[in-house]
């Protein structure tokens, strides 16, 4: 991994492989001067692995996980930073959505609220700086909490359901969220 600007591990988990797979579809469409590269880690190893790997003035660990695994993956989180700090560690997904503070509290540098689509695209045109980028909640330098309202929602067929560049397929979605109300 070298030259980019951006490097974005995947923190690629059986459980929650198509959310990843919608964002990535979402990137491959989407036009950067942003240059970024994608790893895929399916173990804390492989993780600890790409940020030692990475060569990038920014790298940034995506996560998704649902909230029976945020204990779990809370500590496979700190023993990744340990081993490999620089990072910044981004949740996404139904418990970071439901608990963002519990969620940084947990360690992750950043909670994604909601749909992440539109807010990837956005940290990559950023080059993984957060600053005022919707959907958002994070610690500035100084501790504030930072919360940065609701991720701007793109209409459900705007993008592909999975990558083709990454040869990932899933199933496509024909709704969103919880069809009893829920506010995910």
């Amino acid at each position: 991994m070298s030259g980019s600007d951006l490097v974005l591990i995947l923190r690629y988990r059986k459980a929650v492989t198509y959310g990843h797979h919608v964002l990535l579809a979402a990137l491959e469409e989407h036009d950067t001067s942003t240059a970024y590269e994608v790893v895929f880690a399916e173990t804390a190893a492989a993780t600890i692995e790409a940020i030692r790997a990475a060569r990038a003035a920014k790298v940034l660990v995506l996560w998704s996980f649902y909230s029976p695994d945020a204990e779990a993956l809370a500590e496979e989180l700190a023993t990744i930073k340990a081993a490999a700090p620089g990072a910044v560690h981004v949740a996404g997904g139904v418990h970071a959505t439901a608990e963002p503070v519990r969620t940084l509290d947990a360690g992750w540098d950043i909670a994604a609220v909601g749909e992440g689509e539109s807010t990837l695209l956005s940290l990559v045109d950023s080059a993984g700086d957060p600053t005022g980028i919707q959907g958002l909640v994070h610690r500035d330098d100084t501790g504030t909490l930072q919360r940065t309202g609701k991720a701007h929602r793109e209409p459900l067929g705007r993008y592909r359901a999975f990558p083709l560049t990454y040869k990932r397929m899933n199933p496509i979605e024909i709704t969103r969220g919880c069809v009893y109300a829920c506010a995910y």
